[in-house]
């Protein structure tokens, strides 16, 4: 039976799992910098997983399975994503900066099949596998060996994960302090920075100091614009989920234990989907 996100949170190691999860996803994002700041923005990750869903789902072989431009620009379109024009222009950089390329057995070019490039199967497999590692840290499974001996069922687990991650596509509100950061650039990359970067802290802490200390380092780790960081930064501010512990942007930023549990809910949320999903393949293969 898969775990749900409320089950995940409620085992004892729970958050210092989740942790060593964000570790993993930015330790996995170094090596795979430019796919990862593609999932990790909310609109072009989307894309990306209907993309890789598309492809899996057009055939049980490699070699019979592309991306048709056509349909990719319909899917994102019923899945109220983004635009055509947004979607097109987002698979000629795909192109450009080669996670995607031609089908060598591309027939009539109009149809324009497309593939994902060596690199990008590999980046989908370890962001992959960093999810299944933490469910087996959290209940003691074998889920990620599972998928390192078997690694051709990532075919069967990427659509039903995409199609959570999706959900309403552009529809879909996120609450609390996240709605804040929701849609700026590469914003799952900064809560995985703010959940790794928490110091050790006590069961009861109100607040939770973290090593981010420079608003202008950060913006530039996230190619955002200062400016816009600050102000997102100092809305949340107002909130109360977080603050620095001197002057502002100059000293250890800290955040409340409530905007914690909201990045912590949101991961574990994305923990299920992968769960899910792996348990519908599995339990199909038993």
């Amino acid at each position: 039976m898969a775990l749900t996100a409320s089950q995940i949170l409620l085992f004892p190691a729970s958050i210092s799992a989740i942790q060593q999860h964000a570790r993993g996803l930015l330790h996995a994002a170094s090596q795979f910098p430019g796919i990862t700041s593609i999932f990790a923005t909310e609109q072009r990750g989307m894309m990306a997983n209907i993309g890789l869903s598309l492809y899996f789902e057009a055939g049980d072989k490699v070699h019979q399975r592309s991306i048709v431009l056509a349909r990719f620009l319909d899917r994102v379109e019923e899945r109220a994503v983004a635009s055509r024009n947004t979607a097109d222009t987002f698979i000629k950089e795909m192109i450009q900066y080669g996670y995607l390329s031609q089908s060598s057995g591309a027939g009539d070019k109009r149809i324009r099949p497309l593939v994902p490039t060596e690199k990008t199967m590999l980046a989908v497999l370890s962001w992959a596998l960093e999810h299944l590692k933490t469910l087996d840290q959290l209940d003691g499974g074998d889920r990620a060996n599972m998928v390192m001996r078997t690694p051709e069922v990532l075919a069967q687990l990427q659509p039903n994960i995409a199609d959570d991650l999706v959900g309403k596509g552009s529809k879909e509100v996120a609450t609390g302090t996240l709605a804040l950061f929701a849609w700026v650039n590469k914003s799952k990359l900064l809560f995985l920075r703010i959940l790794a970067s928490i110091k050790p802290f006590e069961g009861d802490a109100s607040r939770h100091v973290t090593d981010i200390d420079s608003i202008a380092e950060l913006a530039i780790w996230m190619n955002v614009s200062s400016t816009h960081l600050a102000r997102k930064l100092r809305d949340a501010e107002t909130m109360g989920s977080l603050g620095w512990c001197g002057d502002r942007g100059q000293s250890s930023m800290w955040i409340s234990t409530g905007f914690m549990h909201e990045i912590a809910g949101e991961y574990a949320a994305r923990l299920a989907f992968f769960d899910e999903a792996y348990d519908l393949v599995f339990a199909a293969t038993a």
